[in-house]
């Protein structure tokens, strides 16, 4: 097999709800998916842009951000391998809400508009995995707006870390303050008070561009702390 064709079908089998899929509806989407090279900060899609592909990280991090009239940027997430950038649009034939950036040399998985419709039709259990997700979607969305409303800094922090965990740990977030801060909304001064509070309780490792995950449990405690 070629190795663009393994590194696609282990880039989609690492994406839990495709996964879930038949092995034909995955086969299906890697015949048809395409493998790109992308260096460091290099724009895979614009705001407002029409999406006509499905963007799934193989390697390396997509960062998502708007960018207002005036120029501030605001990074929304980040894309890791095993998630997916572009879904609502390419569903909906629509533009994309956020820029998609890459952060250090990504290879990025691109599946058409048209042949994840024509996977939708032939392989009804697909239907169903993104029903799922999109619901998991809202509950998240959900769950964030409560938390900027109704949770202390501390608690919101700690909720924006684990989102950006995937599976169990140690884990090491490849990620500055200065990114970290603009998720948040906050100063990337006040952000650093609260990290060095979560570093002297261990649950965070401090670190040039990282943050080490040291104690996922009690910040998942401190994540849910509505007071």
């Amino acid at each position: 097999m070629h190795e663009a064709t393994v590194r696609i079908n282990k880039a989609l089998a690492n994406v839990s709800w495709l996964n879930a899929c038949s092995e034909a509806a995955l086969q299906y989407l890697a015949a048809h998916a395409t493998l790109e090279q992308v260096a460091d900060g290099t724009t895979v899609s614009w705001r407002g842009h029409q999406m006509t592909h499905l963007l799934i990280p193989a390697q390396g991090v997509l960062e998502l951000s708007i960018t207002n009239a005036q120029g501030k940027r605001h990074v929304i997430n980040r894309q890791e391998p095993g998630q997916v950038f572009g879904l609502i649009p390419v569903l909906e034939d629509s533009e994309a809400i956020h820029d998609a950036v890459a952060r250090g040399a990504c290879e990025i998985v691109r599946v058409p508009q048209t042949e994840l419709r024509l996977a939708m039709r032939a392989y009804p259990e697909l239907n169903d995995q993104i029903i799922r997700l999109l619901c998991a979607r809202a509950r998240k969305s959900y769950q964030s707006l409560a938390a900027q409303t109704l949770m202390a800094m501390p608690s919101r922090l700690a909720r924006v870390l684990l989102s950006q965990v995937r599976g169990p740990g140690p884990h090491t977030l490849v990620l500055t303050q200065a990114d970290l801060a603009d998720m948040l909304g906050i100063t990337r001064q006040s952000l650093n008070v609260e990290l060095k509070r979560l570093e002297h309780k261990g649950m965070v490792g401090l670190g040039r561009g990282r943050i080490d995950i040291q104690d996922q449990a009690q910040l998942a405690q401190l994540a849910n702390d509505l007071e």
